[in-house]
């Protein structure tokens, strides 16, 4: 999944070294989805079906998603 969010940047900047946003990339196990969001996760142990390490990206913020079946 190909996403952006908010960044931020210590010290001094002048205005041509701002970077207003980043561009990231996650690749998880799906969740869950809604209407407003995608929750991926980083692993899941089968077992219990627990879940680790998840991420919640709003859909809003979401530019493109790739979709495996395994």
């Amino acid at each position: 999944m190909r996403w952006f969010d908010a960044s931020y940047q210590r010290g001094e900047c002048t205005d041509g070294e701002l970077i207003p946003q980043v561009e990231i990339e996650s690749a998880g196990l799906l969740v869950r989805e809604d209407d407003t969001t995608v929750s991926i996760a980083l692993d899941q142990y089968g077992r219990d079906q627990t879940w680790r390490y998840i991420e919640h990206i709003p859909k809003v913020n979401i530019r493109k998603i790739r979709r495996l079946n395994v």
